[in-house]
């Protein structure tokens, strides 16, 4: 796409942008002459400003002899030309401290992050709790509470804990049951959900030539304890609904009603952040996002981590005239910073 603008039409899609997302005002050529040294005139400002919006990066409002930029405009001016802030010691320190005060708690920290996100950016805060497919096993315990009856534990690192009960046909000693947690742990210890294989359990069934029936319902209620968290156990954290009311873009009540519905649905919030837990950072404009009644925001997210495995996703949903170059660094940091502490809390046997 940069070799279909020269010079001059970047320079001059880069000083709109800028204009309109500071103003929320669209831009003339005027404007552009007075606000801005260009060594152009008016009327080659009004020239240019005519082929890009020929070329579909610019669009003109009805209202008003201005232009603004179309979605095209935007992700040429995120991918190519803005001018990218970064954040200060001072803003890292505030993420920092503001986070820190939860690093024993994760989710608290978690609901934390939504929180900081709003406070930096003034745009609504998303952050996808950890991902079960990503999550490596811990800890599986079984523990004996009553002749026939077991309770199973399930501990990954991204602090998910599963506990359900089962009930035997036949008495199991509590000898016997620290003998299987001990072989479970020695073989799915370390491994991620997502590369967790039936022969892992079939390597460990040939071991287990007694009480086949415990070892069958154990794996079962593994198995089945991980797919119920997988489809129903990941969460999504929302702060600051209400500055979408701050928005301009969103005083229309048409667009502004169901847009509230969306930020309200969790399912419909976790389909939006899912697919992004692999990016490292990403920016989604107007129609690049599927949910069709976000089709007027834009939504910047950053993957966390916990000991290098991206493992979730914090975000900020706002208009597509959002200050990218300032939302994109602060959504990073504060994605870097959590992945700090999440690690850490893993370090320590927290999680």
């Amino acid at each position: 796409m940069a070799s279909k603008l020269d010079d001059r039409k970047k320079q001059i899609l880069k000083v709109v942008t800028d204009d309109y997302i500071a103003s929320g005002e669209p831009v003339g050529s005027r404007t552009i002459a007075r606000r801005y040294d260009l060594g152009l005139s008016p009327a080659t400002i009004r020239n240019e400003m005519a082929d890009l919006e020929e070329s579909g990066f610019l669009e003109q409002p009805h209202t008003s002899a201005g232009r603004v930029p179309s979605e095209r405009g935007y992700r040429y001016y995120v991918d190519a030309l803005m001018a990218r802030k970064s954040l200060s010691e001072k803003e890292l320190e505030v993420i920092y401290g503001e986070l820190d005060q939860y690093h024993e708690e994760i989710e608290s920290l978690i609901h934390q992050t939504s929180k900081i996100l709003v406070q930096m950016t003034q745009y609504p805060g998303l952050v996808l709790s950890p991902q079960l497919q990503t999550a490596i096993f811990k800890h599986i315990q079984l523990v004996k509470l009553s002749k026939s009856t077991i309770l199973v534990v399930i501990v990954t690192d991204t602090g998910f804990v599963e506990n359900k009960m089962i009930e035997l046909q036949q008495e199991i000693s509590s000898d016997e049951l620290d003998r299987l947690s001990v072989l479970l742990n020695q073989r799915l210890r370390d491994l991620s959900v997502r590369d967790l294989q039936l022969n892992h359990f079939m390597d460990l069934n040939s071991e287990l030539v007694f009480h086949d029936q415990l070892f069958n319902e154990a794996i079962k209620v593994l198995i089945k304890s991980l797919s119920d968290r997988n489809k129903n156990g990941e969460r999504v954290y929302i702060e600051g609904t209400a500055k979408i009311l701050e928005q301009q873009e969103f005083l229309d009540l048409q667009k502004l009603k169901p847009l509230m519905g969306v930020l309200e649905e969790e399912n419909r919030l976790y389909k939006l952040l899912y697919k992004d837990v692999i990016a490292k950072s990403k920016v989604k404009i107007g129609h690049e996002n599927e949910d069709q009644v976000i089709q007027d925001c834009s939504v910047v997210t950053a993957s966390y981590e916990i000991a290098g495995r991206a493992v979730g996703v914090i975000g900020v949903l706002g208009p597509t005239r959002m200050d990218y170059a300032k939302v994109l660094p602060i959504v990073e940091g504060t994605a870097s910073v959590l992945s700090e502490l999440l690690s850490q809390i893993s370090k320590r046997g927290k999680l």
